[in-house]
């Protein structure tokens, strides 16, 4: 079973730009069950340079997605988000950027926080278009170098018997933290600058 890896990708487009991407969500928006549960079938787009291949779905979505699948939970003129396998949906991102380009022109970009259901990783990737051709660029870090950030500041052991991710633990400043918001600090705070560091004095 594949470790998810939750995305949030926030767009900056004009007004052509944010009606296309209006359209292109209506296009794939489905709802499924008795509850009417809304989902994206983002496989079924046009971004894409070769079209969907039901048949060979796995590599398909791979090599054009960025994973094998990505369930899209939400959708809006300013972005969208939800999970994927394995890896963060990066080609789907850079595909979506040139085809906005592609039909109504103009400097469409984005930006991709995401992270790993286990924080094995996490990642900023920026994607945006140089001359006629989309680029991109990403910043990832390993759940090994959170943690060691972590430790460093507060000198606490995660490996120790005694240690609880949720319990309120005194730090090397004297003053008591539990330690999952401290390391949620850290994530989320790369997330806005790309620096690994504790936000606490």
């Amino acid at each position: 079973m594949a470790n998810n890896v939750y995305y949030n990708i926030d767009l900056s487009l004009d007004a052509g730009q944010t009606a296309l991407v209006e359209k292109l969500g209506e296009s794939c928006r489905t709802t499924n069950g008795e509850m009417q549960w809304v989902s994206y079938e983002v496989q079924e787009l046009p971004i894409y340079p070769v079209p969907y291949d039901e048949k060979d779905w796995y590599s398909w979505g791979c090599e054009h997605m960025g994973a094998k699948w990505i369930s899209m939970e939400d959708w809006h003129e300013h972005g969208m988000s939800g999970h994927s396998a394995w890896s963060p949906p990066i080609p789907f991102l850079t595909n979506l950027i040139q085809y906005i380009y592609n039909e109504v022109g103009g400097q469409p970009t984005a930006k991709m926080t995401y992270e790993d259901e286990f924080r094995n990783f996490i990642g900023v990737c920026e994607v945006w278009i140089a001359g006629d051709d989309v680029d991109w660029d990403f910043n990832e870090v390993e759940g090994s170098e959170l943690e060691a950030t972590m430790t460093e500041w507060s000198g606490w052991d995660p490996a120790s018997e005694d240690f609880s991710w949720w319990d309120l633990i005194e730090a090397k400043n004297g003053e008591k933290y539990e330690p999952q918001e401290v390391l949620d600090e850290i994530v989320y705070g790369f997330f806005e600058d790309q620096k690994v560091m504790v936000r606490h004095d």
